[in-house]
């Protein structure tokens, strides 16, 4: 079968692309006459460009600014003195801190520990 070259009666939209191509067939020329001249200067720019070739510089990149490491700073952690009001034996308190108190000795421990074992009640006040 043989395609037609005539738009069917119901292509709206094919009607309006013909219609339009007409009214405007002039500024699509004028259109593609400067869209090549500039396709022209852009090409003619390109023949007449000379680009000067340099070597790569293959040596190795200057080496880094050394870090600069400040002293270490130590923090002061808080500490508390108390005594229990009952024997602990093998309070776990943290990863792998293992503690055990007797009654009536006088501990110096962190504050936090201080703390935990307050909330507990174990704290002879």
């Amino acid at each position: 079968m043989v395609a037609r070259n005539v738009a069917r009666p119901g292509d709206l939209t094919g009607r309006n692309k013909a219609a339009l191509a007409k009214e405007h067939a002039e500024e699509l020329k004028a259109r593609e006459n400067e869209i090549s001249l500039i396709n022209a200067a852009e090409a003619e720019e390109r023949a007449n460009t000379v680009v000067e070739v340099k070597p790569r510089d293959l040596s190795e990149p200057p080496a880094p600014a050394p870090i600069e490491v400040a002293d270490a700073v130590e923090v002061e952690t808080p500490m508390r003195e108390f005594r229990v009001n009952t024997p602990i034996e093998q309070m776990t308190y943290g990863h792998g801190q293992h503690y055990d108190f007797e009654e009536g000795i006088k501990y110096r421990a962190p504050k936090a520990l201080y703390d935990h074992l307050d909330s507990l009640g174990y704290i002879w006040h």
